[in-house]
């Protein structure tokens, strides 16, 4: 009877996270690709026997911050008409701006200065949080 009971519980606990799964928009599944991708190379990037590897992480988040351009955030639901257009282009504007920053750390690793990336790659956290507190719904 306990281990139906348990076995219950992690199937509901399982189909909620599949739930919540299915509720990402296309911008939010890019979105986590960049997250991760971020995180990994914070933990490589001045390593200097995973450069490959640096590389190809940056042209994950630089493909996946080119598909995010495209698309629009949730919240430009709740825009009114009249501001929806510039809403978009700041939401467009700030996508840029990460992926000139993307091509700058991508640039500083393939020639191998690996305290820039670093320092650029800093630079990501306060235009993550910029552009989250403009375009994210709460």
């Amino acid at each position: 009877m306990k281990i139906r009971n348990l076995l219950l519980s992690c199937s509901l606990i399982l189909l909620v996270f599949q739930l919540r799964a299915d509720e990402d928009t296309p911008l939010e599944r890019q979105m986590q690709i960049m997250a991760r991708s971020i995180k990994q190379l914070s933990q490589q990037v001045g390593d200097s026997s995973k450069q490959q590897e640096s590389i190809l992480l940056i042209e994950t988040l630089k493909k996946a911050a080119y598909e995010s351009e495209g698309l629009s955030p949730r919240k430009t639901a709740s825009i009114p008409q009249s501001d929806r257009e510039k809403f978009l282009a700041d939401y467009k504007a700030q996508i840029e701006k990460l992926s000139s920053s993307f091509n700058e750390i991508e640039e500083a690793v393939k020639a191998g200065n690996y305290d820039q990336a670093k320092s650029l790659l800093a630079a990501i956290g306060p235009i993550k949080k910029e552009g989250h507190s403009k375009f994210k719904q709460d």
